[in-house]
């Protein structure tokens, strides 16, 4: 049977396709002290290996310093530092609830106006990033049916960003000690994990593979739509890698069994089963987060449900004569998790209210410096967290009784849940404190893989056209109003691309392009529903509009000089709503052991919370990177 796609992206730069469409691309990582401990853990699988009979080891691995120089004075508008409304002085007006019929209660002032001015102090960063990476590469063989393969990578992120406080880049609460992965270990600035350490059993037909591993289905430059099995790690440099690589540093590995069984030259079915782990967010106030840092997160509280569950799932591919099909059935826990409130568990008094302490601790809300000043913020931040500041504040009073303590009152309007926000704000900063949980879901898909025969001297001889298309049933969503209800609505996405090399000219060796489009039904690329897209106003005005439909398109190209010593790259992916994200890049490979990488990330958005480039609208930066290949 024919491969799934006619890439080879990379060839003997590292790029390429294992069995199933896997990446195997030899990708360099970081390494700090400490990384004894996932050696230990490697050996140990290589010794288990080589009791079977004598083994052909292959050691290799790389050493990459990764810095990412911004491009702009704008600072991450997510994080304490780059708050929008740092030093702004800003009005807080509550006077609208004096016309409400017994208010203000008895003890309580009325309804004001003043002013407030968030007193956390900007930053003038000039990195995003300054990494050092290691990865080692440990192969085993042990007979025409037996090999082993770890991978041993480390990452070290040293403090040369100018953060609020002093977060933790890796540490994620899901497995004891703070680990985001079961194989991992980590600390403020550096995390060692293994993403690979599993077997291969192969006997004719049959393949097996046993360990901890990435399962890839997808090949896509940006769009997961086949790529169901593995959610993706996002504390390293967000989704901001060179695009090509196509998500390889990013997914989750787990431990799981996978295996596939040939049953003709046409036919062959795959089947896994893989012990559950979310996708891990960048952690507040880190170059690359994304979550407003006015929130508390509780990751332990959705985990501890979801964890020990199974993902299974299986795939047949066959081929029709010029046509290759394969059809997918995925259970799984959604690793990308949804949100809603949750009690604070707080206990910090509002300044002059003795007691209102143990009250907030029952509500979604604390006391705290590091949380929301003013209705304005409340509102422009909502917007940007594509959510609902009004329905999202009734709901934090409706769903937890405890507000009424407080005096909190659900309101009809945003003009009035503007003034009763500014009513609490003038009293103290408040932050609001939400928990992720990871719903069962079920994802059907199918794809389409057609290579164009047209004749040696044709532009679309060999051209490769591929579609890809999944139905999840009652998936749930985040509601905008951050509510325990969540929207729950069928979702359909769907793909086609466009892939092609071309030999323009005898001067130069074949160009690889690829062009790429994404619809989906209900949520964006990130999966945040449409609903809460579009909140364009101020502390009154402008609530979401929502969208209908995500649409996007991606365009790759790829460019080799002549020597082959030489590569040119460019990407880009643009929202038909207005935003695009470029990247052009430059590869430089004089010999076997250096390369030396220079790319841009370039994003341009219109505005209006509509587009998913607004996210990452200030993440414009130069990238480098320089590897030594051992």
């Amino acid at each position: 049977m024919s491969r799934w796609s006619a890439r080879g992206f990379f060839g003997s730069d590292g790029f390429g396709l294992s069995k199933g469409g896997e990446k195997m691309s030899r990708k360099p990582i970081s390494a700090a002290g400490g990384l004894l401990a996932c050696a230990v853990l490697t050996l140990g699988a290589i010794s288990f290996v080589q009791e079977a009979g004598a083994v052909d080891f292959n050691v290799q691995g790389f050493i990459r310093q990764e810095p990412a120089i911004k491009l702009t004075d704008e600072e991450n508008p997510f994080n304490q530092r780059g708050n929008l409304y740092n030093g702004v002085t800003v009005t807080q007006d509550s006077t609208l609830l004096n016309l409400i019929p017994g208010f203000p209660p008895v003890g309580f002032p009325p309804g004001s106006v003043s002013v407030t001015n968030r007193p956390i102090s900007g930053a003038d960063n000039d990195l995003n990033l300054m990494a050092t990476r290691i990865e080692v590469d440990f192969q085993a063989s042990v007979n025409q049916n037996w090999t082993g393969f770890a991978r041993l990578r480390g990452y070290f992120q040293p403090d040369v960003f100018d953060s609020y406080g002093d977060p933790e880049f890796f540490a994620t609460p899901f497995w004891g000690g703070d680990r985001a992965t079961l194989f991992e270990v980590n600390g403020k600035n550096y995390m060692m994990d293994l993403p690979s350490l599993y077997l291969d059993y192969s006997d004719g037909p049959l393949w097996v593979r046993f360990g901890n591993q990435q399962i890839a289905w997808g090949e896509s430059l940006f769009f997961r739509v086949l790529d169901v099995p593995n959610g993706l790690d996002l504390r390293r440099h967000l989704l901001l890698d060179l695009v090509a690589e196509e998500f390889a540093d990013e997914r989750v590995s787990s431990p799981g069994v996978r295996g596939s069984y040939r049953i003709s030259n046409d036919l062959e079915i795959e089947a896994f089963t893989q012990l559950f782990n979310p996708s891990v967010l960048a952690n507040p106030d880190t170059p690359y987060n994304v979550i407003p840092s006015q929130f508390t997160i509780h990751q332990e509280e959705g985990f501890d449900d979801a964890k020990g569950a199974m993902n299974v799932g299986t795939r047949v591919q066959a081929q029709f004569g010029d046509v290759a099909v394969q059809a997918i059935a995925v259970n799984r826990r959604n690793p990308d998790g949804v949100f809603h409130w949750t009690e604070s568990g707080v206990n910090t008094d509002i300044p002059g209210l003795p007691g209102s302490g143990a009250v907030l601790a029952m509500t979604p809300f604390e006391v705290s410096s590091t949380g929301v000043y003013s209705a304005a913020e409340w509102f422009t931040y909502a917007g940007m967290a594509r959510l609902n500041g009004f329905t999202g504040f009734n709901a934090a009073v409706n769903e937890f009784p405890a507000t009424a303590l407080l005096n909190a009152a659900p309101v009809p309007n945003q003009a009035f849940a503007a003034a009763e926000l500014d009513y609490f704000f003038q009293l103290t900063p408040l932050r609001g404190h939400i928990t992720r949980i990871y719903q069962r879901e079920n994802i059907f898909g199918l794809g389409a893989n057609y290579i164009v025969k047209a004749g040696p001297e044709s532009f679309f001889d060999q051209l490769v056209i591929r579609s890809e298309f999944t139905y999840t049933p009652d998936k749930k969503f985040t509601s905008p109003d951050l509510s325990r209800t969540l929207i729950e609505e069928d979702e359909y996405v769907a793909s086609l691309v466009f892939e092609k090399y071309h030999r323009f000219t005898q001067e130069f060796p074949a160009t690889f392009m690829v062009l790429q489009y994404l619809h989906k039904s209900e949520s964006d690329l990130f999966g945040r529903h449409l609903s809460g897209m579009g909140a364009t106003g101020d502390r009154t005005t402008g609530l979401p509009s929502g969208e209908n439909s995500f649409n996007a398109v991606a365009f790759a190209v790829q460019q080799p000089f002549p020597n082959l010593i030489w590569r040119a790259d460019f990407s880009v992916l643009y929202d038909i709503n207005g935003g695009a994200l470029i990247q052009p890049g430059l590869k430089w490979k004089p010999n076997e052991a250096w390369t030396a990488e220079v790319f841009a990330n370039i994003a341009l958005s219109d505005g209006g919370n509509d587009d998913i480039i607004d996210t990452i609208d200030w993440a414009d930066e130069l990238a480098f990177r320089i590897t030594y290949q051992f």
